[in-house]
Formats: C-alpha cells, sequence, structure tokens
C-alpha cells in the first residue's frame, strides 16, 4: 500500500482542508491492514472499483470492478476501526476541518450522516466528476482537480455561535473550560448547544472534546520536550491528570498512552496516526 499525503495547494482552501491523502493499493500485494482513531475531522473519501464491507467497527475494501466509483462520509465514530484493503484501490480522502464542510452543502451535514461510514453523494454531478478525478494518472493533477471541484462548491457558512464555541474549545487557553462554562460564557443552553453540534459537526459537545483532547495530547507528544513524559502531556492538554488519560486513551483507542505511542505510525501529516498490523 501505497499513501502520499498532501496540504492543499489552493491558498483559500487551507482555511477548511487539513490535509488530503491518495492511497493505492495494488493487486499483487498482501492485504494492508491498519487501525484508525476517531478524529475532530470530517472525511470524505471516494474509491474507484470498489466495494466496502462493514461489520461495526471492521472495515474491508475490496477491489470490484462492477462499482466503478464508492463514496463515503465519516463524521462520527468514537471508537478505534480495523480497516482491510484487498486487491487494486485507488482512494482519494479529504480530512476537512472541523464544521468547514459546511461551507460547501447545500444542506446541514447531518442531512448526509446516515451512519458512521454513510454514501456521500452531496451533489448531482459529484459521482460523474470524481470518477474522472479518479481516472487521472498524475497525483498532482487529482490534487488540483479535487481542489478545483471543491472551489467550485463553496457557499460559504455562518452561524450565530458555533464557529465561536469551536474556536474557543480548540484554544489551548482555554483548554480548561467546561462545555457548561463554554455556555454560559456564550448565552446558549447545553440542549441548544448540542442541538447544533449534532445538525453540523454529527458529534456532541462531549465527543468531540474527548476526542480533541486526545489529539491535543498525540500532538503534544510529538514534541521533543515532552515525549517521554506522560504526567506533563495529561495537564498540559486538559486532562485530570495521568489516570484520567489512560482511561480516555482507552475509551478512544483501545490501548494506554504509552502503548499507543509506541504502536502508532504518523504519516507525514500529525493528524493521521494509524497502527499497521
Amino acid at each position: 500500500m501505497k499513501i502520499k499525503v498532501y496540504s492543499p495547494l489552493n491558498p483559500l482552501l487551507k482555511k477548511y482542508i487539513e490535509c488530503i491523502y491518495i492511497l493505492t493499493h495494488t493487486s499483487e500485494e498482501k492485504p494492508a491492514k491498519y487501525i484508525t482513531f476517531p478524529s475532530v475531522f470530517t472525511i470524505v473519501s471516494i474509491s474507484e472499483k470498489s466495494k466496502t464491507i462493514n461489520k461495526g467497527n471492521k472495515l474491508i475494501i475490496g477491489q470490484c470492478d462492477d462499482n466503478k466509483i464508492e463514496t463515503n462520509l465519516v463524521s462520527n465514530f468514537n471508537k478505534p476501526v480495523y480497516v482491510q484493503y484487498e486487491g487494486k484501490i485507488n482512494e482519494i480522502t479529504i480530512y476537512f476541518k472541523p464544521l468547514a464542510i459546511n461551507s460547501f452543502l447545500e444542506h446541514e451535514l447531518n442531512h448526509y450522516n446516515s451512519s458512521n461510514f454513510s454514501e456521500f453523494l452531496p451533489f448531482e454531478d459529484y459521482r460523474k466528476a470524481m470518477i474522472e478525478i479518479l481516472s487521472l494518472q498524475n497525483d498532482t493533477e487529482k490534487i488540483e482537480a479535487v481542489e478545483s471541484y471543491w472551489l467550485s462548491k463553496l457557499i460559504g457558512f455562518q452561524h450565530h455561535f458555533l464557529e465561536t464555541i469551536l474556536s474557543e474549545m480548540m484554544c489551548e487557553e482555554n483548554d480548561a473550560l467546561t462545555i457548561t462554562e463554554l455556555c454560559k460564557k456564550n448565552a446558549i443552553s447545553r440542549t441548544t448547544l448540542n442541538k447544533h453540534f449534532g445538525r453540523h459537526i454529527c458529534k456532541t459537545p462531549s465527543q468531540f472534546k474527548k476526542i480533541l483532547r486526545f489529539r491535543n495530547a498525540v500532538n503534544k507528544y510529538a514534541s521533543d520536550n515532552t515525549r517521554n513524559n506522560l504526567t506533563d502531556i495529561a495537564y498540559g492538554v486538559d486532562y485530570f491528570d495521568q489516570s484520567h488519560m489512560t482511561r480516555e486513551f482507552k475509551s478512544v483507542t483501545g490501548f494506554s498512552p504509552k502503548v499507543f505511542f509506541k504502536k502508532t505510525t504518523a504519516l507525514e501529516k500529525k493528524q493521521i496516526h494509524w497502527l499497521f498490523l
């Protein structure tokens, strides 16, 4: 299996897209297996001539010449997922920043989210356009074509409190603020916040904060000055203590922090951490 990770080439898209990767797997290769973990990003994938079998927390993606394209939206999974690729695979995956995909969609994100791994056909021309993009032989051309397509769909998105709440949740200086405190600060009820998170992010605020805390811990571990001190990491990213971090890591990843950091691999971009099997 071969993976190339790209930052957006277009400056405007950097506001909305964290990264794009191209994944290829040949029919001669042994099945590729890895575990992926919950993310605050909204993930959109397209794959040429493939078929996915979904078995709860296990996805088996195999070659299927009768299926021209497979499209998926991943916006709400809170446990580790086992992924296996078999046969010839040609895939492009986009990581949209939190809330950002709403700037391209006609309906609320929840409208497209029927399951943890939903079929995703947001526009009438989407299927045809993605088939054409996947048929391109040059990776740079693929990235440019994907970016051009999504730029053509950019309509903008404004919300009277979600953008502010997300910004405050993701600001390191506000790590210690609870969801209740954020609601009070922004003069909204917890019920209202939950409802709008469900519509536009497809996670509850508590789920988002838990995953964000986990991801912040992973990023902090990558810095040389904290790599070997789990206690410093725990206090630095809003865990109560190291025991709290261990409990949440086991909930989100199935592993303790020490085992997780030892086993996982970062794929060029620190936001993508997989455990290869």
